[in-house]
């Protein structure tokens, strides 16, 4: 553990020295949505990141509010143009559950390790397709071998008047995580808009309505960004 701890640190300490920007922020939301899965209830969800070259390195969290549910992913990016690379490393715990964080150990562990890609087409037409696939972790099938989750979704934002608008649709390839096979398991709108409270202060309000077909469940959320 103390191994991992000093070799995390001596990658990101020389990030800091190159950054060129350092933020945090937070989210507020009514239900705890995830690629049309519930994984929580009210939740408040910060981030805490640094950028530098094309690099973001950040860490975002989900606590509920009422419950004992927690998640913490460590991500590390690249951007370059219309072209997006992650690593995501998630680690979650239920209720009643007593995961250590520093166990990796391949069965016994409650973190997984995915890969993603996400590709814009063009400005004119930002039609966004992405692959998500877990290649390490806590993801198997019944019988034992590797499951390899993956998630796909295509995504296009537009705008209404001063209203920001997303329409995506997801689905997975084959069993894992998300269905026993080939399924669609989210469809969804998103709408936001920056709420002026005074002259010098307003804060994004955000929506989300959107169904699972394979789970046969709809699901709206509302959250406020600050």
């Amino acid at each position: 553990m103390k191994r991992q701890i000093v070799l995390a640190f001596a990658l990101i300490c020389p990030f800091l020295l190159y950054a060129q920007e350092v933020f945090i922020n937070a989210d507020f939301v009514s239900n705890y949505m995830w690629r049309g899965i519930k994984c929580g209830s009210a939740s408040v969800q910060p981030t805490l990141g640094v950028t530098a070259g094309g690099f973001t390195i950040s860490a975002w969290g989900s606590t509920e509010f009422s419950d004992k549910n927690n998640e913490i992913d460590l991500t590390l990016e690249y951007e370059y143009k219309r072209l997006r690379l992650i690593i995501n490393n998630v680690f979650y715990q239920g209720e009643g559950e007593t995961f250590k964080y520093f166990n990796y150990q391949a069965h016994s562990t409650n973190h997984t390790f995915e890969f993603g890609a996400e590709y814009a087409i063009s400005e004119r037409f930002p039609l966004t397709a992405a692959w998500y696939t877990i290649f390490a972790g806590n993801d198997y099938r019944e019988n034992g071998k590797r499951a390899w989750s993956s998630y796909c979704q295509l995504s296009y934002p537009f705008n209404v008047k001063d209203i920001e608008l997303s329409i995506e649709a997801g689905f997975t390839p084959w069993d894992g995580t998300y269905a026993d096979k080939f399924n669609v398991n989210n469809i969804a709108l998103k709408a936001s808009k920056a709420l002026q409270i005074t002259d010098r202060f307003s804060f994004p309000l955000f929506g989300k309505v959107g169904f699972n077909p394979y789970e046969s469940t709809a699901y709206f959320v509302v959250g406020i960004s600050l």
